[in-house]
């Protein structure tokens, strides 16, 4: 059962599958045949990062639960917690051979539904971030203190129609309020929500409703237990489903909690 596993211990496994296979994968970027399609989305790269990942939580842990976008809902055995994985996030940039992508392992309880433990470790460079519900976040090996937002730029995604004007509409709303911020959109959602908790990222705003649960179950964690606030664009906290692979909706994440609040949708506003 869940209860059987300290979400230290989660952390630390969580730490060395993201990180490992994040090795693996800077060994073959850019190589012959990696970008081929296995079976519909899923390519060579997605598929022998995802084994990998898989194989070394189930020798750790035991029977582990897998969420992903190659499996979908739980894959045999049934029991114990559940693990959600994206083992290529960023995958657009990774086969485009541009150094900005990651991996992404959350552990949740299956019956509560809350989040434990998760790692996102960049492929390219840069140490794993990664955090243990009630024990902090870390960058590295490195335990932080609580964090407070030193970057300038806010990472948004406006690749939908209608996501580009309701974004813009919110950094509108933003830079009236902070000069200085600069809008950047980088590839990889879970490797900036987790630069959202180290505080590098200013904003994260996702408005075209396209990330699932294994995009950001890890750095919704992440950003949460360094002291910041993932919510949606009404401002309730961000609802993670963690027993199928699922759509989030819209996301607004950041450690200035002044400033989410700013940005707050509520009924009758415009986004």
């Amino acid at each position: 059962m869940s209860s059987d596993y300290a979400p230290e211990d989660l952390r630390r496994v969580a730490v060395r599958a993201s990180s490992e296979t994040a090795a693996l994968l800077r060994d073959i970027a850019c190589s012959e045949g990696i970008a081929e399609r296995i079976c519909g989305e899923t390519t060579v790269a997605d598929k022998k990062a995802e084994d990998y990942i898989v194989d070394l939580v189930r020798s750790e842990l035991g029977g582990v639960q897998v969420v992903s976008e190659e499996m979908g809902g739980f894959s045999s055995p049934r029991g114990g917690i559940v693990a959600l994985i994206d083992p290529l996030d960023g995958s657009a940039n990774y086969l485009s051979c541009i150094n900005w992508a990651s991996v992404s392992i959350a552990f949740a309880d299956p019956s509560s539904g809350e989040l434990l433990a998760g790692s996102v470790a960049p492929i390219f460079h840069g140490y794993p971030v990664s955090f243990s519900r009630g024990g902090g976040c870390y960058h590295g090996g490195r335990r932080l203190a609580r964090q407070v937002v030193r970057g300038s730029i806010i990472a948004v995604y406006v690749d939908e129609p209608g996501a580009f004007e309701a974004v813009s509409r919110l950094i509108s709303r933003v830079k009236a309020s902070r000069r200085g911020l600069k809008v950047r959109s980088l590839g990889s959602a879970a490797l900036e929500l987790s630069y959202v908790g180290l505080g590098y990222i200013a904003l994260f705003a996702d408005l075209r409703s396209r990330l699932r649960n294994i995009d950001v179950a890890a750095a919704v964690g992440i950003v949460r237990e360094c002291g910041g606030e993932v919510t949606d664009p009404s401002g309730r906290p961000l609802e993670v489903p963690v027993s199928s692979v699922k759509r989030v909706g819209a996301v607004l994440a950041s450690l200035d909690v002044a400033l989410l609040s700013s940005l707050v949708i509520r009924s009758g506003d415009s986004a």
